[in-house]
């Protein structure tokens, strides 16, 4: 019969690191007193704080093993106040710690709520769960107490950065604007701008932008290069195309007052009319557009190829070709609008022309870069025993192995 004797480590788990971030106390935690005086920090920070009782029950759980003669120990770990993935590791590293100080055959888990126990799985890679307890904070059902709970809440609306930009922050921005147009006597423009900030807002909690502009900050410089091209291109693009409706629209009357017939009314009246006067319409919008919006989208591959070259990236390449086919699609495209304007066999002809020549212009340069890029000599991607891999060499292997698909099809 094996003389080993069963242990079993109490663990307490605290996913959203209150612990550290309330008490500030250093996790992992082992052994019953420094468990307890972590507990009794944390209830003294925040004596509303359910991660205290957990701690206490974990102190409790460990006390009647001992006294069941169960060997066992007691500890705790926390995560991150971002509740995800870097929580989650940073909770299976703290536990293999608490783990490598003795043999133990399993794991009770103390728990405060189901957010905590979405860690299970993650401990279970590492040891047996033998039991799971989860602690439920009491509360009276008066009416009272029942005001009290939701006090806390609304305090955790308005404290709380993380609730509070959202559940303040946004009706504050709507109630202010509507005092400023109230003031300037446009209040019925006060259904617009709140569907216009609520639409914004809608937009950047919907696509993550904010997330994503924290993101372009926290990286390495080249970040703000794309922070500034972005808005930028996208400012640029919205006022041409603005500009190209100014400008059909003005021409559209100038054309009236020698032709006696307005376009826009004219398809605005009667939309079959459309296919008779719709080229002449769309040759004004993209004359009074089209450079604007080609400087807007010139200004992010700009942006793209700046920070692929700060990168040392190897594709570099394709920004290039992107600038270079996009100045030589202008050309075509500003015939273009000259022709649905006029019409005329000139203006096709020189349309044609441009056609052809730029489409030979892309061939040359897209003949001429890819060859000698493709055949460049690779930096070693291999370090010997105590060598480090240099950092270009790192980058350059990655966009060799983006690029390599593509080779292969052609």
């Amino acid at each position: 019969m094996s003389t080993q004797q069963e242990r079993v480590l109490v663990l307490s788990v605290d996913r959203d690191g209150d612990l550290e971030r309330k008490a500030k106390i250093r996790t992992p935690i082992f052994g019953r007193e420094a468990v307890m005086a972590a507990a009794t920090g944390l209830a003294v920070a925040d004596p509303e704080e359910a991660d205290a009782n957990a701690l206490f029950a974990a102190v409790k759980e460990y006390d009647g093993l001992r006294r069941q003669e169960v060997e066992c120990d007691v500890g705790a770990v926390c995560g991150l106040e971002e509740s995800g993935f870097k929580a989650d590791r940073k909770i299976r590293s703290e536990v293999e710690a608490l783990l490598s100080k003795q043999r133990y055959s399993g794991i009770l888990l103390i728990s405060d709520g189901a957010e905590d126990e979405l860690v299970i799985p993650i401990i279970q890679t590492l040891k047996p769960i033998v039991s799971v307890r989860r602690i439920v904070v009491k509360h009276s059902r008066s009416v009272e107490e029942n005001y009290m709970v939701l006090g806390r809440y609304l305090r955790m609306l308005v404290f709380d950065p993380r609730y509070s930009k959202w559940a303040i922050g946004i009706p504050g921005i709507i109630l202010l604007f509507a005092g400023v147009l109230a003031l300037a006597g446009a209040a019925y423009l006060a259904p617009l701008s709140l569907a216009i900030i609520l639409g914004a807002a809608f937009l950047v909690r919907g696509f993550n932008i904010d997330r994503l502009v924290a993101g372009m900050l926290s990286q390495k410089p080249y970040g703000y290069i794309r922070l500034f091209t972005i808005p930028t291109s996208i400012l640029i693009l919205i006022v041409g195309l603005s500009s190209g409706f100014s400008y059909m629209t003005d021409q559209a009357a100038n054309l009236a007052s020698t032709t006696g017939v307005n376009l826009l009314s004219v398809v605005s009246a009667s939309p079959s009319r459309f296919f008779e006067y719709g080229g002449t319409l769309i040759g004004f919008y993209l004359q009074g557009s089209l450079l604007l919006v080609w400087s807007a989208i010139g200004v992010y591959l700009a942006g793209t190829l700046l920070i692929q070259l700060v990168h040392g990236s190897r594709r570099a390449w394709r920004s290039v070709t992107g600038i270079v086919v996009l100045a030589l699609l202008f050309f075509p495209m500003d015939q273009f609008s000259s022709y649905l304007v006029t019409g005329g066999t000139s203006s096709s002809i020189l349309l044609l022309i441009y056609v052809f020549v730029g489409l030979a212009m892309v061939f040359s340069v897209v003949g001429t870069l890819y060859p000698r890029l493709r055949n460049r000599p690779t930096m070693p991607t291999t370090a010997t025993p105590g060598q480090s891999l240099p950092q270009g060499a790192v980058s350059q292997r990655q966009d060799e192995e983006q690029d390599a698909p593509e080779e292969h099809q052609e």
